[in-house]
């Protein structure tokens, strides 16, 4: 068979996917036994077919046998305050407010002693100023709420639960009592690996402003942990994110340099193989054994290997050998994103490079092959960057030219000072003329980022649209002979899929929709009319004494209206300023096109003059509106019936903008925080029949009273609020009440993201569970 690892890892890689979804056995059993039953009988093509099967069905029983072994146990414990004592297999993680560990977990209190409890968990603690770091290998008590990882279930959003899942963790736990116990069992090349790692980031730490000291150990390491979110979002809008990420030229650089040393003195080409093999997997231990990392050094082993014993190795077999080992070691891996991206570039380099390279033929040779670099890489990664950033940086390929050669060197610089930290006078001057080079690769990127339309947000691409992207890059790519058609029919499939594709990046689905976001303990509401007006009522929040760089608005919201292919918003409402309504939209009016914001009333909080600020700033008009106002966004008439003018509560909550939302006989009650004063006032005053409501403040005991909701009379009501709550939202009041009434709830924590869409007379409910 040709490229026997490259048919083993698609099929094998297949059937992981296929398990993740399908969590039942018994089908993938009797594929395996359907498979092995016709195998031996089979003859030519029908035995390569009988043999994927085979290996698709081991891919999928693989992955479900691996998931319930990673679980161990200590998920069972989850839901409650617990203690537990584990082993620290990570460097802390460390920002301004907190200190994360990854931790292998040993034993957990139940019923006042200690029980085995295996498993793995990310452990969080508030940092102070007085507190001792642990370390890899330290054993440790940790005292507080265990937790299954929970996601902001909206489409298009990140996938936490799942990005755990691929480091092992299957648990979370904010622990406000920590306790040092020892030391534990631990690997001593590990160990060895992650303290050589702490000497290099501390002398780099000690040498460099910590802004560019945390930039070299991204160049240098791939570690990004220490990086500023503002530097990474400055990397990824001019496209040069990927130099912070330990791959393959890292890896290339390591062995290159200990062959060249070998070589000087002459030893044996076996000789510099082993020791350059044992150096890449030093490197890669203190990379942390990152899937990007992982696939080179092993590509790199596979072809040293072969020029040792004289036999040519193909590379995309090659890379299927890599792909199809880190699925053995991790069967999550398949679903990172890391994973996938340097697993596409690197299809694209080799499948690419040449015809790209033959395209810029006049090109001088060095930029010429560093343009076909660079294209052919690009290529195969447009859906999955559409997919999880939402963004196709056009600055991108020209800043690539530049920052490129400069990482380049600022790695060898950054190789080279970790390599003589033992010796301060040289390994000073080379981290000293390696900052200089970070720094200038920093105010680059840093100013093209900033350019008008650096970036362009982009739709995920949908399964067909995504098919049709790939055929457009096989008939481009592929010789007229390999289609096996005729010329001109192979500019039809061109044009077609072309066609697929741009329709799929410019147009938003059909009809109607009105949308009640997962914002955790929050509100946020996307309306998106069938003639592509877009209204966004609130946008979440963090508490106000987070002080973390974790953003609502930035981190789910925005990634939410990105995906739908949303650039434009016709109107923001501010239904009140409490950080989990108002806090997520300052994101969103500084990122989006928006033609109008709407407040209730100014006040003197601290949010309401930064919306002024932003809004002042990007010249959005700022209403402010009242009871008896109404507007209008496509089809969809809106009133306002809260607040009233000059008459405020003194609860701001009453003070509410409460909307009520008509189209074509279906309306919709918008409901803020309002509270029991507020909603008599309202109802004396306004029709508030609706057919669905929005529960007011999270089902607050203090909102929603049975007389309000009879008014409203709603057939379904929908309750904005985040999973296990410190509240206790919502009210078991609230619920019974919904209950005894016959109507339909949905709920956020419960259901994710609610849709309700109607198309031509018909209203469709979805949710994410």
């Amino acid at each position: 068979m040709y490229r026997p690892f490259l048919f083993t890892f698609i099929f094998f890689a297949s059937g992981i996917v296929a398990g993740e979804y399908i969590r039942i056995l018994w089908p993938f059993v009797l594929l395996l036994i359907f498979g092995f039953s016709l195998y031996f009988f089979a003859m030519d093509f029908r035995k390569t077919v009988l043999l994927g099967i085979i290996i698709f069905a081991l891919g999928a029983l693989y992955h479900n046998f691996y998931s319930a072994r990673m679980e161990g146990t200590i998920a069972n414990y989850a839901g409650s305050y617990r203690t537990v004592i584990g082993t620290v297999v990570s460097p802390p993680e460390i920002d301004d407010t907190k200190v994360t560990y990854e931790v292998k977990t040993l034993y957990i209190l139940q019923d006042e002693r200690y029980v085995k409890a295996p498993g793995k968990i990310r452990v969080t603690l508030a940092r102070k100023d007085s507190m001792e770091l642990l370390n890899y290998g330290d054993v440790a008590e940790f005292s507080g709420a265990l937790r299954l990882p929970r996601n902001y279930d909206n489409p298009g959003g990140f996938d936490y639960r799942a990005y755990l899942a691929q480091k092992g963790i299957t648990a979370t736990m904010f622990s406000r009592e920590m306790k040092y116990l020892g030391k534990g069992n631990v690997n001593p090349l590990v160990k060895s690996a992650l303290n050589f790692r702490g000497r290099i980031q501390s002398l780099y730490r000690r040498v460099l402003p910590p802004r560019l000291a945390s930039l070299l150990s991204g160049i240098v390491l791939g570690l990004k942990g220490d990086i500023p979110e503002d530097v990474l979002e400055a990397f990824g809008d001019g496209g040069v994110l990927h130099i912070l990420t330990a791959s393959g030229s890292n890896i290339g650089i390591i062995y290159a340099g200990v062959g060249w040393i070998l070589n000087f003195f002459k030893l044996s080409r076996t000789a510099s193989f082993i020791a350059g093999s044992v150096a890449v997997l030093f490197y890669s231990l203190m990379a942390g054994m990152a899937p990007p990392v992982l696939r080179a050094a092993i590509m790199l082993e596979v072809v040293m290997l072969g020029r040792l014993i004289g036999r040519k190795s193909d590379p995309l077999n090659s890379l299927g050998f890599a792909g199809f080992l880190l699925l053995l070691t991790n069967s999550f891996n398949i679903f990172s994103a890391s994973f996938q991206l340097s697993f596409a570039a690197t299809v694209g380099i080799v499948l690419f490079f040449k015809p790209v390279q033959r395209f810029f033929y006049k090109v001088p040779a060095f930029f010429c092959d560093s343009l076909a670099v660079l294209v052919s890489a690009q290529l195969p990664l447009f859906p999955f960057l559409a997919y999880y950033f939402h963004k196709i940086s056009l600055v991108g390929f020209l800043l690539n030219f530049i920052i490129v050669p400069l990482a380049g060197a600022a790695l060898i610089g950054g190789f080279l000072g970790g390599l003589v930290n033992f010796i301060p006078f040289l390994a000073v001057p080379i981290v000293k003329v390696t900052g200089a080079l970070v720094f200038l690769m920093d105010w680059v990127t840093t100013f093209a980022s900033k350019l008008p339309y650096a970036t362009f947000s982009v739709p995920s691409l949908g399964p067909l649209a995504g098919l049709a992207y790939f055929t457009l890059l096989y008939a481009v790519f592929a010789p007229v002979e390999a289609l096996r058609i005729k010329k001109r029919y192979k500019f039809a499939v061109v044009g077609l899929c072309l066609l697929i594709v741009l329709a799929s990046l410019i147009s938003t689905s059909p009809g109607f929709e009105v949308t009640f976001l997962d914002v955790g303990q929050g509100d946020c509401i996307f309306i998106k009319t069938e003639d592509g007006g877009m209204v966004l009522i609130d946008g979440g929040g963090t508490p106000a004494y987070y002080k973390g760089s974790f953003d609502i608005g930035k981190d789910v919201v925005l990634p939410y209206l990105y995906d739908r292919g949303v650039r434009k918003l016709d109107v923001v409402v501010f239904t009140h300023f409490d950080s989990d309504h108002a806090g997520g939209l300052l994101s969103i009016i500084e990122e989006m096109d928006v033609k109008a914001v709407i407040v209730g009333h100014a006040d003197g909080s601290e949010i309401y003059q930064k919306i002024v600020e932003v809004a002042t700033r990007r010249k959005i008009p700022v209403l402010t509106v009242s009871r008896g106002d109404a507007f209008r966004v496509g089809e969809a008439a809106f009133r306002v019936l809260n607040p009233k003018k000059h008459q405020l509560f003194e609860d701001d909550n009453d003070n509410s903008v409460v909307l009520k939302m008509m189209y074509k006989g279906l309306s919709f009650l918008f409901t803020g925080d309002l509270g029991f004063e507020g909603e008599r006032d309202v109802m004396a005053e306004c029709d508030v029949k609706a057919d669905v409501v929005k529960i007011a403040h999270h089902g607050s005991a203090t909102s929603t009273s049975e007389e309000f909701l009879k008014k409203v009379d709603p057939d379904v009501a929908v309750i904005s609020v985040g999973e296990n709550n410190s509240f206790g939202h919502p009210s078991s009041r609230v619920i019974k009440l919904l209950e005894e009434n016959k109507i339909k709830v949905y709920r956020t924590d419960l259901h994710g993201a609610i849709s309700f869409k109607i198309e031509k007379d018909k209203v469709r409910i979805y949710t994410q569970e």
